[in-house]
C-alpha cells in the first residue's frame, strides 16, 4: 500500500470516466474541486450528515480529500446531476474496488432533500457503471443499523443482507452489509422500474 498508481492504471480510470451513464432525469459526472463547498454543506447538515461522521467537515479537508482521491485507481467519486438544470442532486462513490474479486462498495452517498424522489435513479446509474462499465460482479453497501430509512431503501431495491458486524460503526452501532449482484440487477430493475421516474425534474 502507499505506492503510486502506474500511469496505465490512471489512464484506465480516465477512459472509464469518459463514458458515464445517463438516466431519465440525472447523469453521473466525476466530482470536481468546485463541488467541495456543496459537499461540505451537505455533510454538515444536521439531518443529511447525521449518519456520516461525528466531526464537522471543513472546506480545506474536503479539498485535500479530493486531491488524494484523484490519485486512487480503486475509487470513483461522482456527482449525480439533473440533466436539464445542471443542479447537483447527490454525491456517491464506488470505492474500495477490488478488480480481482470484481467487487466494490457504495460510499459517500448524500442525497439533496430536493432529489429524494430520484434515489432509485441514482443507484441505477451507479449499478450501470459498476456492472456494465467496470464489469463488477458485486456491489455492497455498509449501512448503520440505526439508519432506518437507508435500511428500508436497500431492502426495497432488492439488496440482500450479506452480514451484520456488531458494534462496527464509529458510535458502537451495528453495521449491516447489503449486497447487490450483477446477476440479480436486471431482474430487480424490472421490479422497481416504476421508481425510475419519467422526465419530471422540477
Amino acid at each position: 500500500m502507499g505506492e503510486s498508481p502506474s500511469p496505465g492504471m490512471l489512464s484506465t480510470k480516465a477512459e472509464n470516466l469518459k463514458r458515464l451513464p445517463e438516466g431519465n432525469n440525472l447523469l453521473l459526472r466525476e466530482v470536481r474541486l468546485a463541488d467541495s463547498a456543496q459537499i461540505v454543506a451537505w455533510r454538515n447538515d444536521p439531518i443529511l450528515g447525521k449518519f456520516l461522521t461525528r466531526e464537522t467537515l471543513t472546506l480545506t479537508q474536503q479539498e485535500e480529500f479530493f486531491r488524494s482521491y484523484q490519485a486512487r485507481v480503486d475509487d470513483y467519486y461522482f456527482i449525480a446531476e439533473f440533466k436539464r438544470s445542471g443542479q447537483p442532486a447527490a454525491s456517491v462513490a464506488l470505492a474500495n474496488l477490488d478488480f480481482a474479486a470484481k467487487r466494490g462498495e457504495v460510499a459517500r452517498l448524500i442525497v439533496d432533500p430536493g432529489a429524494r424522489l430520484f434515489l432509485a435513479e441514482i443507484f441505477d446509474l451507479l449499478f450501470d457503471f459498476a456492472f456494465v462499465q467496470l464489469g463488477l460482479s458485486v456491489v455492497v453497501a455498509n449501512v448503520q443499523s440505526m439508519n432506518g430509512p437507508a435500511k428500508n431503501f436497500h431492502i426495497r431495491l432488492g439488496f440482500q443482507i450479506e452480514k451484520i458486524s456488531p458494534k462496527a460503526w464509529w458510535n458502537g452501532d451495528d453495521v449491516i452489509t447489503f449486497r447487490m449482484s450483477r446477476e440479480d440487477y436486471p431482474r430487480l430493475k424490472q421490479a422497481w422500474s416504476a421508481l425510475l421516474l419519467d422526465e419530471r425534474e422540477s
